[in-house]
Parts: structure tokens; sequence; C-alpha cells
């Protein structure tokens, strides 16, 4: 199979085997396409992916009789497909569908993105709606499909729009995402910008939660959902605005029907009582009709002849507490125990194996489990191997979960599940980084997770992540105070590496609270916190913390702890161009750093005191400081480390003019960032490197660099990032 750097090479080939068939040669070809010749180079050597603009072009000008249309389209990034699977047995919603259909065929003419929203009471069916129309309007949208629920009215915390970002551009292919939320709201409009993309946005809180998740330019579809009648986004985009009510009463009766089937009979009178109790809400006729497969209508009916108030603030509907405890009460003890224990769960979805540890049982028992709930419409499958409720299910299980007496038991099971992966994670990560802290150990009932490789361990911290700080949240509230502020502290290598900002501080400010009054975690907890703010530019704040965590640590005698407060306040005052307050932190650290075998962080005050050197000008000293901690840092294996050094090493080579050994070093950096699969460190390291050979009057190696880099990035599928547009324009 071709590799994403060459997936262009048949189209290529093509073309070149038309070209010369031709008898043209590259300029003749480019003087009839009016492309660059360096941009047709490029694309016959598949070290540039064609774009559909770029096959139409050479097709025909090649005589290809849209061959070379077909090659490109293959060599094109696979279009995210995320749409779930719509309800099945779907009934009505004629109008409503009808309705959709025309507010996208008036925006379509208009040349505005496509924004229509459907709201509606809890229960109406307005998920289910959204998914049909989505479905049935997927096939004009090549760009692809992409789904995400904003939790707005659930259980669950709202999504943050800054995390959503993450999630849409993730799938979308872009990586190394800005930090600001602005940054990220211009990356996604520049992402959709040129393609015809749908996204249906689910469970929306308010207008302001969807300010920044939508395209900027028209041929992209929104199709969002929400109890709210987000008034301020129609006013903002005129949107389109569909709402959704209980059903009438044939719908009713046609859906009630439908799921029935063959398997039990019923009277057209009794399914328009029994929709009529169900306050004709789509989500309590489902659940009541596979009651009525059971022969239990009359029962059924009776029980509807009990409370009747209105958790879905629909008159005259039956509560949807009520319509839950009847498939409820049906479930097996083991099941019915892991239906009140998942109402603990406060994230986007749990897994499998999480559900198992909730439980304390087997993972072959709870999936067991989960099936059996699955089977009774009490849960679903969002992804592959991951279970979540329906909001009004989520809402009926965490009231059972409230009272049930091993809430407290299963909480710690979890958050020891979650401690315990990112920490097995860690060590894979980073090998070489020494951890101080001693790890309580697994609880009972618990089968922590485990990784055959670096990279199962990075997939499986990626996935888990959106479900940390709701855990961690979970964890303090039930008492698991060592837990909820140790497990961000075992989350430190894969934050190092991926970068989630959100997640670093959101996480490190609950395992403060946690931490108040345990001076030596609570001093690790606010150091973590300090770096985190400093990479992201709050200065303010990173002072703040390392000020704290110095204080902390020097009053439980947290001799190593202390030594990486001092490095760390050494590098923000580098930052902020303090270089003699800098010197004082960093010679403190060098006494406390002796005292210490942890290599890592002797290397890392190397590359500080030479970040310090650089800053007064003793360059000669930097050079031996970062030639130093690149050796150190190759020893420990820390690639990422030898690739940071070489960088910093090479560019003050280049401030003293000795272009060679600059050059050097950013060779050596671009091949330890390559090994370390660190991309976005080998782009920079390229990028410096062919601005040097540029400088230097080496254009064609400057352009073979720059082309590199480039192919990373489109790899990537950031074709539309500012980093690839700033590339282009040293290749045009």
């Amino acid at each position: 199979m071709a590799t994403r750097e060459h997936i262009g090479e048949g189209f290529g080939r093509a073309v070149r085997t038309r070209r010369e068939a031709l008898g043209w040669s590259l300029t003749d070809l480019a003087a009839v396409v009016r492309y660059d010749k360096s941009l047709l180079s490029r694309l016959e050597n598949g070290r540039r992916r064609p774009t559909e603009q770029h096959a139409r072009a050479l097709d025909s000008a090649l005589g290809a009789e849209g061959q070379l249309i077909h090659l490109a389209r293959r060599a094109l990034p696979r279009s995210p497909a995320q749409l779930p699977a719509a309800p099945a047995r779907f009934v009505g919603r004629d109008p409503e569908l009808a309705a959709l259909a025309a507010a996208v065929r008036e925006f379509a003419e208009t040349g505005d993105p496509i924004v229509v929203t459907i709201d509606g009471p809890p229960g109406a069916g307005k998920t289910a709606l959204a998914l049909r129309f989505a479905h049935s309007i997927a096939h004009d949208y090549p760009g692809g499909q992409l789904y995400t629920d904003l939790r707005g009215h659930s259980s669950h915390d709202p999504a943050e729009p800054l995390d959503v970002l993450e999630e849409l551009l993730t799938s979308l292919g872009v990586e190394n995402l800005p930090a600001r939320l602005e940054q990220r709201a211009s990356l996604l409009r520049s992402a959709l910008a040129p393609t015809r993309t749908l996204l249906v946005l689910d469970n929306a809180s308010d207008s302001d939660q969807l300010l920044h998740l939508l395209p900027g330019a028209g041929g992209c579809a929104v199709v969002i959902t929400s109890r709210d009648r987000l008034s301020g986004l129609a006013m903002r985009t005129g949107a389109a605005r569909i709402t959704v009510a209980p059903m009438d009463s044939a719908e009713s009766v046609r859906l009630l029907s439908t799921i029935i089937g063959n398997r039990g009979v019923v009277s057209d009178g009794a399914l328009e009582e029994l929709a009529r109790r169900c306050g004709h809400l789509p989500l309590a006729l489902r659940i009541a009709a596979e009651r009525v497969v059971s022969s239990e209508l009359d029962d059924l009916l009776l029980e509807l002849d009990g409370s009747r108030l209105d958790a879905l603030d629909v008159a005259d509907a039956t509560p949807a507490r009520t319509i839950i405890s009847w498939s409820y009460g049906r479930l097996d003890a083991d099941t019915a125990r892991m239906f009140r224990l998942l109402g603990l769960h406060r994230g986007p979805y749990l897994s499998v194996a999480a559900a198992a540890a909730l439980a304390g049982v087997r993972v072959g028992a709870a999936r067991r489990a989960l099936d059996r709930l699955a089977g009774a419409h009490l849960i679903h499958n969002p992804r592959r191997g991951h279970w979540r409720f329906h909001d009004l299910v989520a809402d009926y299980a965490a009231e059972l979960a409230f009272t049930d007496p091993e809430a407290d038991a299963a909480v710690a099971r979890l958050a020891s599940w979650y401690l315990h992966g990112y920490s097995v994670a860690g060590q894979l990560i980073a090998p070489y980084r020494d951890n101080w802290l001693e790890i309580a150990p697994v609880r009972e009932g618990v089968e922590p997770p485990s990784f055959e490789s670096e990279q199962d361990a990075l997939a499986w911290c990626k996935a888990e992540l959106p479900n940390v700080i709701p855990v961690l949240r979970l964890a303090l509230r039930h008492g698991q105070r060592e837990v909820a502020w140790h497990l961000p502290l075992e989350l430190w290598s894969y934050l190092l590496l991926a970068q989630p900002w959100g997640a670093w501080i959101a996480s490190h400010k609950l395992a403060l609270e946690a931490s108040e009054g345990n001076d030596y975690a609570h001093g690790w907890v606010a150091t973590n916190l300090a770096e985190g703010y400093r990479r992201i530019g709050s200065y303010g704040e990173a002072a703040r913390y390392y000020a704290l965590g110095r204080s902390l640590r020097e009053r439980c005698g947290d001799r190593p702890g202390l030594a990486w407060s001092l490095a760390g306040s050494a590098l923000l005052a580098i930052d902020l161009g303090e270089i003699a307050e800098a010197k004082d932190f960093s010679e403190s650290a060098v006494e406390l750093f002796a005292e210490t075998a942890n290599s890592e962080g002797r290397a890392l005050l190397l590359g500080v005191l030479g970040n310090m050197q650089a800053a007064l000008g003793s360059y000669d000293a930097a050079l031996v400081a970062f030639g130093e901690a690149a050796s150190l840092m190759t020893s420990l294996g820390s690639l990422p480390g030898v690739a940071q050094m070489l960088t910093r090493s090479a560019e003050v080579h280049q401030t003293l003019g000795s272009f060679d050994a600059a050059l050097a070093d950013f060779v050596g950096a671009t091949n330890a960032a390559r090994q370390a699969g660190d991309a976005i460190a080998e782009v920079a390291a390229l990028r410096s490197y062919a601005q040097l050979l540029s400088d230097v009057g080496r254009p064609s190696e400057a352009r073979q660099a720059w082309t590199q880099a480039l192919a990373i990035l489109e790899a990537r599928g950031e074709d539309e990032a500012t980093q690839a547009a700033d590339l282009r324009a040293h290749l045009t």
C-alpha cells in the first residue's frame, strides 16, 4: 500500500507517461496548463498530492479522457464519515423532513453556509430526525460528514467549544492545534472553506456554544439540534429553524405498530390509548412498544395511571422516569446493577473495560451486561467499543446511582483503572522519565489497562482523555482525593507529547483542589500547572504557580521536586527576558540536581543554561551546554529532547555565522524528530534548515527541504494550515 507521503505516485506516473508520449517537456506542459514547472515536477514524482483542479487541467491538456481525474480522486485523503446510524424503523416526520430540505435548497441558492436548527422538548426525537435528514443529503457533501454531541442538555457538563474544535479538526486530519479558541475556530473555517462538508452538531446548550463551530464560507451545511430555540444563532447567521413537537396520534400509532410488528397483536384503539399516555414522545413510544411485545399491555396501561408529573415539560406526558423504569424493572440483577453504576459516569462515553472496572467484574461479564442493556434500548454505542446513555436514560440512571450503597466503591475502582492506565502508558511513552510518586495498589476487582506498544498506549491515552476531567470530578465528589491529584500527574508524559492544553490546565486545577493540605502533592501539581500556563503564554499565572510550587516544596523538604520547580522558573524568567533572575534560579537548580540521579532533569537544566547563555550573548558557552544536553538526551533515549537541543545549537551557530555547523545540527534535529515520530518538530527543523540554505546561496537544496516539509504537513491533513501556506509561498 502506498505511503501517505507518496500517495500521488500513480497519478504522477500517468502524467509523465502521457507527457512523454506527446514529446512534451515539463516546460511545454507548464505553458499549456499554466502551472509552475516545479509544481508539475512534484506532482510527477509523487511528492505532492494532486487536487481536483490539478487533475482536471492535466487530464484535459493531455487528453487522458478522465483517467487522471480518477487517479487523483484515489489519492485524495479519505473524507470523514462520522454520522451515527439513524434509528431503526424511523416513522413519520414527513413535514419536518420536507421543511429541512426546503431550507437547505433556499440557503444553497444564496451561496451562504447552510445552517438549520432542530429544537423541541426532550424525548421528541430531535437527534433521530437530524440523523435521518443528514443521511438523506450526505451524498451531496463529498467533503464528508462530521458529528459531535455537544452535551448541552444532559447530566454531563456541556462540551467546551475549545475541546469540540479539537475533535473536529483532528477528524479533518489537522494536528498540532493552537491553544486559543479563536485560533482553532479560524483553523476550522480554513479547513472547511474549500470543501463541501456536512456537520451535525447534536444537543447544543445555547447559541454561544456554537459561535466558534460554524464554517465561514458557503458549500458546507450544518444541522444543529437543541432544546433551546437558539434565537441568538438565528440572529447572527439567519439559520432556518425547525421545531419538533411530540408526534401526532397517527404517527405515534404507526411508530408503535412498526416496532411491535408481528411480535404482538394489539388493536388500533389500544395503541391510540398507549400513545396518548406516552405523550406521543418517540423515546417513550419505543420503550413502550418493547413492553407490548411481552404481552403486558394491560399492566402497562395500569402503570400509566400512576403519577403524571411532567418531567419532560410536555403537557399530559408520562414522566420519562416512569417510562424508563419499565425497561429497568425487567433487567436481571447483574444487568440492573451495571445500569445503576453506569449512572455515576459523566464522561462522553465509557469503554467496555472501564465499565468492567466500575462494576468490579471481568471484561466478558461487563460486555454481556452492556449487550443486554443495549438490547433493552437503554444504552447505545456511538463508536466501536464505547457506550453511552440517551440523555433521559442517563438522568434516570444517575438518580439510581445517587442512592446506591456501592457508589463510593465503584468510583474508587473506576478512578484506579484510569490512574494505573495512564501510569503504564507514561512508562511506555517516556521510559527514561523518573517518577518519585508511589502509586497506590490497583483496587480489588480492577484489571488495569495493558499495552503491546508505545503506539497502543498513545492511542488509548488519546481515546480516554475526554473522560479524564469527568472522572476527576467524580473522584472528588466521592472523597477519592488522592487519586484525584495523582491521576493528572500520571498524565504528564502524554501531556508533554500531545499538548492538549485544555485537559492539561483543567486536570491540574482539579488536582490542585484535591491536594490541598498535602504539601508534597500540592507542590508537584502547582509546578505542572505552572508549566502548562508557561507554554500557552499565560506568564502571570505561570509565575504565580511556580512560586507556589517552590514555596511548598521548600516547606516539605522535597529537594528533587524543588529542583524541577527552579528549572521551570528559570525557563519562565528567560521567556520574560529576566536573565539575572533566570541565572539565580538555574544556579540553585544545579545544586539540587547534583544531589539526584535524575538524568532527564540534568539534561533539561543544561538546556536552560544554554538558553540563558545565548540570551546573555555568551554563545560559545551556550553551544557547550546544548551539546552536553543533546549527548545526555541521546544516552537517555529521549529523541524529542535531542531534536530540541540540536535545534537550539543550530540557531546559535547561525547567529555566529558558522553556517556549516548550523546546517549539520539542523540535519541532526530533523533526523531525531523523524525517528521520534514528532512531525511538527521535524517540520520546524526543516523550515529553519531550508531558510539557511537559501540564505547561503543554495536555492536548489532549500527548495528540496521546503518541499519535504510541505509534504509532511499535507500528509497530516494540514493543507490549509498557516504553516503550509507559508511553505507554498517559498515554492512559488
